[in-house]
């Protein structure tokens, strides 16, 4: 291993001006775009030194999607790591099976795959580490990247793990593919988790099913040239495949009904809303606390909410103390309570 590339694993005690030198971006000098790993009709999906973040809600097609795109990638000698921490020996070796049976190949030296449920969160991030370190991939699947956390909604473990993913892609020049399950309330990524991969992703991919049981795959967000969804049948035996010139049909928002209750939703959750609502201003009047907080939960739903339903998260909020109100009306203020974020 490189100086360098012992100091960007911080093996040792950094010298920062040495790092700060290692990370100037020059001027005047084009910087080659990122080799592409994975695309679909000519347009990049998937490039290296980068992380994306694979959603959909409990057993609408993640898994089918993600073996089909390993399939298409190791037909075209993309070397890929596939990491299972759900299934256990019997089931990922089905998937593994399957993978190879969508590519029509009866092995691969293209494909390794592995089985690491029975390990704490810890042990799997350091036999990822090994494996990278050891060996040469260009595609990198963590099915699911929730079991290398101890605690979702922690945001230490989440930047943590972010961090981790993002010198992985650096450091090993691949790219590593997430998958992880959306809220059961709203079509969010999972927890506190969640949130930092998706600010941290070159793309997130929704996955759903329409009525006709085809799996569909929407860009939730891309950083790179924009992409029509796609969608994702089986045919007779099973076997996935691209359903040709697929067009999304226009669909209803979610249902505004379903408003998650605060109690549903994690703290953490809660403080990251609340740190929006006052980063401009640290302390509000009713009503402009009222229309921030609206604005904020609102976006975080994808759709807005009446101000009834954001009363009950104010009132939430000074139940648990993670605002404070001082003063009496007409001048009374409000803003977040220091010991919560320091909690």
């Amino acid at each position: 291993m490189s100086d360098f590339e012992t100091k960007i694993g911080l093996k040792e005690a950094p010298d920062f001006e040495q790092l700060a030198k290692d990370h100037l971006i020059p001027q005047g000098i084009e910087v080659p775009a990122p080799e592409i790993v994975f695309g679909i009709n000519d347009i990049p999906l998937l490039t290296k030194k980068s992380l994306s973040l694979l959603i959909a809600k409990a057993k609408a097609g993640k898994t089918t999607v993600a073996a089909w795109i390993i399939s298409q990638a190791i037909l075209n000698n993309t070397r890929v790591l596939w990491i299972d921490t759900e299934q256990g020996m019997y089931y990922a070796s089905r998937t593994q099976h399957w993978i190879l049976s969508i590519a029509g190949l009866p092995k691969s030296e293209c494909l390794e795959f592995y089985d690491l449920k029975i390990h704490a969160p810890n042990v799997r991030i350091e036999i990822i580490e090994y494996l990278l370190s050891t060996k040469q991939f260009d595609l990198i699947v963590i099915d699911g990247i929730r079991d290398l956390v101890f605690d979702i909604n922690s945001p230490e473990e989440a930047t943590n793990t972010a961090t981790n993913l993002m010198r992985w892609a650096e450091l090993y020049d691949c790219h590593l593919l997430n998958i992880l399950h959306q809220n059961k309330g709203n079509e969010h990524a999972r927890g506190h988790l969640g949130s930092e991969l998706v600010n941290k992703a070159e793309l997130v991919l929704k996955v759903s099913q329409d009525d006709e049981k085809q799996i569909i795959v929407e860009p939730e967000f891309s950083r790179g040239a924009p992409f029509d969804a796609f969608a994702i049948n089986r045919d007779d035996t099973g076997k996935p495949y691209l359903v040709d010139g697929f067009i999304l049909k226009s669909s209803k928002s979610e249902s505004k009904s379903k408003v998650l209750l605060p109690n549903e939703i994690h703290e953490s959750t809660h403080l990251e809303i609340l740190q929006k609502v006052f980063k401009a201003e640290h302390q509000k009047k009713y009503s402009e606390f009222l229309l921030s907080l609206k604005n904020e939960i609102s976006t975080w739903y994808s759709y807005s909410i009446a101000d009834s339903k954001v009363k009950t998260y104010i009132q939430y909020h000074l139940d648990n103390e993670l605002i404070i109100k001082e003063g009496k009306t007409p001048h009374t203020k409000y803003f977040i309570n220091p010991k919560k974020l320091l909690i």
